[in-house]
């Protein structure tokens, strides 16, 4: 009996068979090809974001579990500090997510789904519990928490020395601190992307025209935040 080579029938097989029918013409089929180059570059794209999104996760769980029992740590200084650590560490997972809020630069999108994800990967889950004026999430570790340090060793190896550094010199300072440091990071940042010379008057005006909310702190405070940075070698100069 006679073997009969069998050839695998591919996409481009197809769309010869649609020319020589009369069903499409040769710029439709560059057309199709396109579509699926672009389907697959969208695919990428997506599992590329994905594997970012999980990895930015696994960093707030680590920030979680070394600050979850501090008095001064809430939601504002919980986003602080991802955006201190992704950028005074210079990660490059951020890229330009952040954006100007009130209380400093913020990523509205990772951290009203951070939670969830958190909860979904069973490592910890937050209440909001009542903390004098204000409601306070309180974070409570979930049976897999130990999972995520496999994951943080793995990505984070070469940056957890400069991770813990920043948590340990934030541990104990207050929100509004933390919310300063970052402002000026961000507008320090600015100030050297558009090439500028870097005076503490300069700082003044990012922070003032930030958003009004700013105007809580004094030129005095901002002076004391910029030497405490520079002291500690958490500017964007530093990395």
């Amino acid at each position: 009996m006679k073997l009969i080579n069998k050839k695998s029938f591919t996409v481009s097989d197809f769309e010869q068979g649609l020319m020589l029918a009369g069903y499409i013409s040769p710029i439709n089929a560059n057309e199709v090809k396109e579509k699926e180059m672009l389907d697959e570059y969208d695919k990428q794209t997506n599992k590329a974001k994905q594997i970012i999104y999980f990895k930015r996760s696994v960093l707030a769980a680590e920030i979680i579990n070394e600050l979850k029992d501090e008095k001064t740590f809430g939601r504002i200084k919980f986003q602080k500090m991802v955006y201190l650590c992704e950028n005074v560490v210079h990660m490059n997972l951020s890229e330009d997510r952040y954006k100007k809020f009130a209380a400093g630069p913020f990523d509205n999108r990772f951290m009203h789904s951070i939670n969830n994800e958190l909860k979904k990967q069973i490592w910890f889950d937050v209440k909001i519990i009542k903390d004098g004026k204000y409601p306070k999430p309180q974070y409570f570790e979930l049976e897999k928490k130990e999972n995520y340090k496999e994951y943080y060793y793995s990505y984070y190896a070469d940056y957890d020395g400069a991770i813990h550094r920043i948590i340990s010199l934030l541990r104990t300072k207050k929100t509004d601190f933390v919310e300063l440091v970052a402002t000026i990071f961000y507008s320090w940042k600015e100030i050297i992307e558009e090439k500028q010379q870097f005076t503490n008057s300069l700082i003044y005006n990012k922070v003032y025209s930030w958003s009004k909310e700013k105007k809580k702190f004094t030129t005095n405070e901002i002076d004391r935040a910029i030497e405490w940075m520079e002291n500690e070698e958490l500017t964007p100069i530093s990395i």
